[in-house]
């Protein structure tokens, strides 16, 4: 019976953190490919950077503050013309 219930203690906590986990985490971020940089504005106003570093960057040189997405950034880094770190920098 001893171990039934070191059995059953250790598949509550290993539930508690996955749920505590998937809580913290949310959802996936959906990941969008936009075509153009006029359609990436309809969602991100200022464009994407790639990290903190890059947004700062951008504010640095007059831009409006990007939105730090690195995953968006990643599949529509064809739109950093300037390699600079920020997709569609407005």
């Amino acid at each position: 019976m001893h171990k039934f219930h070191r059995a059953a203690a250790t598949t509550l906590v290993a539930l508690a953190t996955t749920t505590a986990v998937m809580a913290v985490t949310g959802p996936a971020e959906a990941v969008t490919r936009f075509a153009n940089c006029t359609a990436m504005h309809n969602v991100y106003p200022h464009g994407v950077a790639k990290g903190p570093l890059a947004a700062n960057y951008q504010v640095r040189q007059g831009y409006g503050r990007p939105a730090v997405r690195p995953l968006v950034y990643s599949v529509n880094s064809f739109s950093d013309r300037d390699k600079d770190g920020t997709a569609c920098e407005a």
